[in-house]
């Protein structure tokens, strides 16, 4: 027997294949290749791209756009809902308009707006009444702001009051006594006659009228409240003390009218009360410098005790008065009471 050793062919093996049209017989099989997944990957990456380059320009365009605005300082006008831009030439313009509305006057209020005139409350037309050239001297002082003074008090009404029938009328009151040694003469009524004419005097001040009280003879002896020497309202406390200091003088001494003056019209008053038993003996030089003193012009009022009838001697007390509108008078101590 033969043996065939050429190797097997794979027709002989497998059975015979016909075409695929004949398969089916008349319907032809068209085999499709399908498109491989990397390509469709890199097409989508590179539409992806294509799209962000398109959106990435439109956006520099846009704010290169912006950015061709002129440059300098803008304002924001900001309020709950909405912000306003404002360049330098609209600030200008703003400025300008404000700066017009602010230099343009607002319009007064018509008779209907305006505000009802309250009740009792002065209408702006009434004219004022005690006020002048007189307010600061009608003011007390810093020194009568402690004892003798209560808050809130009136000052500045005027009173009428007498010494041995000489009367003087205002607010403020120097009482410029002697008390020189010869006022205890005669059994000491002119110091007794004097005191009591001063207290009476004194009391009848209210207690808006303010006073002094200068004793003098070589020196002065003034009435004052702890360290205070000035004027003094007329309230009863303070007239209390003014009694007490009254009583408690003792006549001694020479006489000084000078001194005694010039202190009394430092005080500015409305009225000085001068009293002595000498005859004055004012020169004119000293008259002049008594005028120089008087700066609010002060009525100087002059009482003089004498003994018996008065002489054809000094009368320059009657001169002193007369240069500061006052009154005389001349007393016999003989006549006054025991």
């Amino acid at each position: 027997m033969e043996i065939d050793s050429s190797p097997e062919r794979p027709d002989t093996l497998l059975p015979s294949r016909k075409p695929a049209a004949e398969a089916v017989g008349t319907v032809e099989v068209v085999r499709t290749h399908p498109v491989p997944a990397w390509l469709l990957s890199c097409g989508l990456h590179t539409l992806l791209l294509v799209l962000l380059a398109l959106l990435y320009q439109a956006t520099f365009s846009g704010a290169a756009q912006e950015q061709t605005r002129t440059g300098g300082i803008v304002l924001v006008a900001a309020d709950t809902e909405t912000t306003e831009y404002l360049s330098e030439g609209d600030r200008s313009d703003s400025s300008a308009s404000s700066e017009s509305a602010a230099q343009s006057p607002p319009p007064l209020p018509s008779e209907a707006e305006r505000l009802p005139e309250l009740p009792g409350l002065a209408s702006s037309e009434s004219p004022l009444t005690g006020v002048g050239d007189d307010l600061l001297e009608a003011l007390p002082g810093a020194n009568s702001l402690t004892e003798g003074t209560t808050q809130g008090r009136e000052v500045g009404g005027q009173v009428t009051t007498e010494i041995f029938g000489v009367k003087g009328t205002g607010n403020r009151f120097v009482y410029v006594f002697d008390k020189s040694d010869s006022m205890n003469g005669f059994e000491g009524r002119p110091l007794r006659a004097a005191k009591e004419a001063m207290l009476t005097s004194v009391e009848s001040l209210g207690e808006i009228n303010q006073f002094q009280i200068v004793f003098y003879n070589n020196e002065r002896d003034v009435f004052k409240r702890g360290n205070d020497a000035g004027m003094f309202f007329g309230t009863p406390e303070v007239k209390l003390a003014a009694r007490r200091f009254i009583q408690g003088v003792i006549a001694s001494g020479g006489t000084d009218h000078l001194q005694a003056l010039r202190h009394a019209l430092s005080l500015q008053p409305d009225v000085v009360f001068l009293l002595t038993d000498a005859e004055g003996g004012f020169t004119s030089d000293e008259l002049r410098q008594i005028a120089g003193w008087n700066r609010s012009g002060a009525v100087i009022n002059a009482i003089e005790f004498g003994q018996g009838a008065q002489n054809d001697g000094d009368r320059s007390l009657e001169a002193l008065v007369r240069q500061h509108r006052g009154q005389y008078v001349y007393k016999n101590i003989l006549t006054l009471k025991k």
